[in-house]
């Protein structure tokens, strides 16, 4: 178990769900310095169920037997948003070898073992597929927020590869950074006994903290609550409800940034039918960037290969509808989506926002408020 101090807790267990398999035994194990909580589901309802409560970090299904259409069950899985990028091991016969085997040509995340296997193999598997590392290797995290449920949100989605301190009040955050110094730090914007903020300045004139980097996490999407933030010297943030994949990702591009060549990289693309928008977005940006337009889909999606803009404009309000298509291949360039929305807070754009690579500008927009939100995500990339 994670050691409990009475100030923080050190959390730094793999979070394990077996669906479908008896010979796995459940509850607390250790192997090869590390550990994991088992949790066995004896049925699809059950596992779906502690997919949403636990949010576990692998998972192992076995397809063998009755009474289970296995691959049903994966399908659900990685349509669940708590699971849909959680490793999975299926346990499989020899006959279906072949037949998995094609499925799962393309699927990085889901990996097999033929029947029988020990328990001593899915932990080895488990401990691998999530990256975990021994406890003396893991980096540590700090996490400041007076939600407990976020806390407990926190230890389930880092624990598997991050020690994690969770403290609910700026004050033992205070108290334990004299005493311990963490890799990284997130702190929530509004809490009762100091804000978020405020705290930022009180780190930063710890010693061994002025280079600690630290992601806000907060619920309060406006564009100039994310200024202000990136004004003190943030180095990016985490919008809630948090979301594991989107979380890990922030904190490891922060830990572990790119290269910084694509920084300069001045180029942007807009995709929007109305000449309208185009057109002053263009005004705003001919002078300091090379700007492109996209009317359609298909256009935009053959033109990104070939001009590699370092940043894409959607208007969100007339043109959420193409997103999902755009996200693949911004995704696999590595292209920040700029959103154009006049609703901040809308439920549409806060979900899009917790999407890694995401950034907004409030509608209507100056030429000042644009060119500040791409300054900020050459801030952040730094």
């Amino acid at each position: 178990m994670g050691d409990f101090d009475g100030k923080g807790v050190y959390w730094d267990m793999i979070q394990l769900l077996v669906i479908n398999d008896k010979n796995i035994q459940a509850g607390i194990q250790t192997i090869d310095g590390f550990e994991f909580e088992v949790t066995v589901a004896d049925s699809p309802l059950q596992a779906f169920n502690s997919i949403i409560h636990i949010s576990p970090d692998a998972i192992v299904l076995n397809m063998t037997g009755s009474g289970m259409d296995g691959e049903q069950v994966l399908m659900r899985i990685r349509n669940m948003q708590a699971s849909r990028y959680v490793p999975v091991l299926l346990i499989i016969d020899m006959q279906d070898e072949a037949g998995i085997s094609k499925k799962m040509e393309n699927d990085e995340l889901t990996d097999y073992f033929l029947t029988p296997v020990q328990n001593k193999e899915v932990l080895e598997w488990a401990a691998k597929a999530t990256g975990a590392a021994s406890a003396e290797q893991r980096k540590t995290v700090l996490v400041v927020d007076d939600d407990p449920v976020v806390l407990d949100l926190m230890k389930l989605y880092l624990g598997a590869k991050f020690k994690v301190i969770a403290l609910n009040s700026a004050s033992d955050a205070l108290s334990k950074l004299k005493l311990v110094t963490p890799d990284i730090i997130l702190l929530d914007i509004a809490m009762p006994d100091m804000d978020g903020k405020e705290l930022f300045k009180e780190i930063r004139a710890i010693a061994t903290c002025t280079d600690v980097p630290i992601l806000f996490q907060t619920g309060m999407a406006g564009i100039n609550t994310v200024r202000e933030c990136v004004k003190l010297g943030a180095a990016g943030f985490v919008i809630k409800p948090i979301q594991k994949p989107v979380l890990l990702e922030r904190i490891e591009e922060t830990l572990y940034p790119p290269d910084k060549e694509v920084d300069t990289n001045n180029k942007v693309y807009v995709c929007e039918e109305f000449d309208f928008l185009y057109t002053l977005i263009h005004g705003y940006l001919k002078d300091d960037y090379e700007v492109r337009r996209g009317e359609a889909v298909m256009q935009t999606l053959n033109e990104l290969d070939e001009f590699l803009p370092g940043y894409m404009i959607i208007d969100f309000d007339n043109s959420a509808f193409i997103l999902s298509r755009i996200r693949e291949k911004t995704d696999e360039l590595h292209i920040p989506i700029i959103l154009l929305t006049r609703d901040p807070m809308a439920s549409a754009v806060l979900t899009e926002l917790n999407k890694p690579n995401t950034y907004l500008t409030q509608l209507p927009m100056t030429k000042e408020s644009l060119i500040e939100t791409i300054k900020s995500i050459k801030e952040w990339r730094e």
